[in-house]
Formats: structure tokens, sequence, C-alpha cells
């Protein structure tokens, strides 16, 4: 059910449209339902660190958005926003930067504006410090808050790659026990963080994980315009942000390892670990290699992508054993079987086995073949089990199977309707 309309919701999120992140979907549903929504966010820059075409970086402004969700009346939502700190994708002091940036001035702007608002909703990724508008919010304004963390701190900073010392692991600890210590109600996209929460700060948390977009539906492409393998050759594809937690480099390092004949390695995204990624194992000198990658593609086109692909991978380095990212429901939805590189609670769907944290009567079975992230030798023998299951018709077994777990555990109307119920706090 919607929310009464006097109830105004203020949105605090590090990233919003034309951002291409899962809260537009959020927004656009909450006002479709009758929700009275504002966002407060910076100017648009992600993931090119420069500002997008009509926007400025100014200290304060505020646009109106239309997200398509009016369903026939001109509804925009307003957003609120503050300037950004580029050089964030250079250097990692002018992150780090940002994060302090966003969190202090929305921190005053909450001083500020906070009281023309019922309740708020903190959409956390990255920095948790986006979540410092929570402290005025609930101690000055007496309003209730609820958060949906996507990304759990202090684990994620250590996975980031910061030292971790006796004194920093007391102030992260003490930083984020006071942020969710103003958060009456806690949800998180993954199983794991629920304990991991209650280890930290003693807080009860509720599993509520993400979810494909309506907007791109991924089981279905034209893939007309788009490279071929050869004739009866098996594709397999990663496809997403190339980073240092993706851990690439033992994925294509098991590949090549594992020398299944008429198989190819698709690398379709882009980020910092790209060109180090196609200088050492891109073709060399002109000459053919099983290892292709092909750059970021626009999101509208991945369902092409999707539909090139015999099986996706998913991979994370241990580091990010709790998270379940959000690409698993996306790829859950395409039908296609899964290789999963990666810990915790991703592997164990992938391996058909049970979820802590996670309440299910269904029983769906192996969705695919798993190896520990840091085993080469694991991994290789994951992509020949996963070749033959593909020639042997095993993986369209996988595949269907994936496609009944996403319209069951991640279905979008449920979930969206499980986030409106976060925001009936009693204060």
């Amino acid at each position: 059910m919607p929310m009464p309309a006097k109830n105004k919701i203020l949105v605090v999120v590090e990233r919003f449209f034309p951002e291409d992140f899962l809260v537009n979907d959020l927004v656009a549903e909450w006002m479709r339902q009758g929700v009275d929504v504002e966002v407060l966010t910076q100017v648009p820059s992600y993931p090119f660190d420069r500002i997008y075409e009509g926007y400025e970086n100014k200290r304060l402004q505020t646009t109106f958005e239309d997200l398509g969700n009016a369903g026939g009346e001109a509804r925009k939502v307003a957003v609120h926003r503050i300037n950004t700190v580029f050089g964030y994708n250079r250097s990692v002091k002018r992150k780090v930067l940002n994060y302090l940036h966003f969190g202090w001035r929305t921190f005053w702007w909450a001083v500020w504006h906070g009281r023309r608002y019922d309740r708020v909703f903190i959409y956390h990724t990255a920095a948790l410090t986006m979540a410092m508008a929570a402290l005025p919010m609930r101690r000055l304004w007496r309003r209730p808050v609820a958060i949906w963390t996507q990304d759990l701190w202090p684990d994620a900073v250590w996975g980031f790659g910061f030292r971790r010392t006796r004194f920093r692991a007391w102030a992260l600890e003490r930083f984020v026990r006071m942020i969710y210590a103003c958060c009456p109600r806690i949800a998180v996209s993954c199983p794991g963080y629920v304990e991991r929460i209650r280890q930290i700060c003693g807080r009860e948390a509720e599993f509520i994980p993400q979810w494909e977009p309506a907007s791109m539906p991924p089981e279905a492409g034209d893939a007309t315009d788009l490279p071929k393998a050869p004739v009866g050759h098996i594709v397999f594809m990663f496809a997403g942000n190339l980073g240092v937690p993706q851990n690439l480099e033992n994925d294509i390092e098991g590949f090549l390892q594992a020398k299944v004949p008429g198989v190819e390695l698709w690398i379709v995204g882009g980020g910092v670990m790209l060109d180090t990624l196609r200088r050492r194992y891109g073709a060399k000198d002109g000459g053919p290699s099983p290892v292709r990658f092909f750059g970021r593609q626009p999101r509208d086109a991945m369902p092409g992508w999707f539909a090139r692909a015999d099986a996706l991978i998913i991979s994370l380095t241990d580091a990010y054993s709790q998270t379940l990212p959000g690409k698993f429901q996306s790829y859950l939805k395409t039908g296609k079987p899964l290789l999963g590189f990666i810990s915790g609670a991703t592997r164990q769907f992938i391996d058909g086995e049970p979820v802590t944290g996670v309440e299910t009567t269904e029983t769906f079975g192996r969705l695919g073949w798993s190896a520990a992230p840091d085993e080469t030798g694991a991994i290789a023998e994951a992509y020949r089990r996963m070749a033959a299951s593909i020639r042997s018709g095993e993986g369209a077994a996988f595949g269907e199977r994936a496609r009944l777990m996403s319209s069951s555990l991640f279905d979008r109307a449920k979930l969206i309707g499980r986030l409106i119920d976060t925001l009936r706090i009693t204060p």
C-alpha cells in the first residue's frame, strides 16, 4: 500500500538520475504509487569523473527530473544537488575527499532544510559518510530514518585496500555505530550483512535484496549488430565494471589454464583495470586470442550482449565474500547458467545450497558452477565443467532455475513494497 500523502520523504543518495543506479527505479515507482518524494544528492558525474551535459557544478542547486513515472501526469521529482569534487577516478585521495565532502555538505543541508520532511530514506552505496544527514534528521528534527545498506562498513574500507590499524578500526566502528543508532529501521541488500551489523552495533537488520529495474528486462535483445563467436564455439562472458575487486586476473588465468577447445572469454565493460588486462591478455600483433575485450557498452545494449553469452561470470575477491552483487539479479533474469568465482551467499545460491538469512519454501537447485576466487586451478575446473554442461544440455536446466529464482526471490514489486514498509517507522 502507498504511504499517506502527508508523509514527505527525503531520499538521500550519492548518485541519482541521470546516473544509472537502481535508486532511480525505486523513486520512480514510489512516485507512481503516490509517495511524495524529494532527493538529496550531488551533481551527476559518475562514472566519467566529469559533469554531465546540461548540468553545472554549483555549490547548491535544485533540478526537476522526469523519471518517466508520471503515468499521464507531468510529475517531476525535485532533486537537491551539491557540488562534486572531481578527480576521484585518478586519485584515491580525491575519491576520499569527495566522500567526505558529500557527507559534510549534506549534514549541514539537513540542519537547515530537514524540518520540511516527515521521513528519511538513505540509499547507502560506497562510503557510509554519505549517511551523515541522518544525524541532524534524527537528533535535531526527530524524524524517523530508514537506511538500505548496499556496501557494509567498516569491512568495505579494508576490502578497498586501506591498511587496518587498531585506531582506525576503533574510529570506524564508533562512526558506524553512531550512524546506525540514528536509523530505527535498517535494511541490507546481502544476507551476510544481517549478522555482521548485529556484531558491530547490536542492531537488527532486514535482508531486502536488489532487483532488476523494469526499464531494462535483460532476458531478450537484438544481437544482430554485435560480434559473433565462430559457429559451435562457447562464449563465457563477464559484463560490468573492471576494477580490482572483480579479480579478473585470476578469472582469465584460470580460463587460459583450462585449455578447453572451442571456447572464448568475452570481457564487456570498462574500468581502471581495462587497459592493464587488455595489454596482458588481449590479442598480440593482430593475432587471434580466446580472450576478447569490448569496453564499456550502453546499458540498453546489454540484452543483446547477454544473448551472445552461453554462460555469465560473476566474480569478486574474498574481501567481498558477504556481498550479494546487484549484477547477480541481472544475470538471473537472463536465464543463462552462471559461473561464480566468489565466496559467501552468491556462491551458495549458484551451488544450490541453503543461504542463512534467506527465507524461502522453494528449492531451486544448482544454477551453474563455482570456485574460490583465489584458486586458479579450481577456476579452470569450473570452466571445464561449464563447457561440458553446456554441450550436454545441462546448462539449459541451470538457466531455467536461474530464471525461476529471479521471479521468486527477487520480484521487483514485492521488494519495492517491503522498502515502503521500512518507512512506516515509529519515531
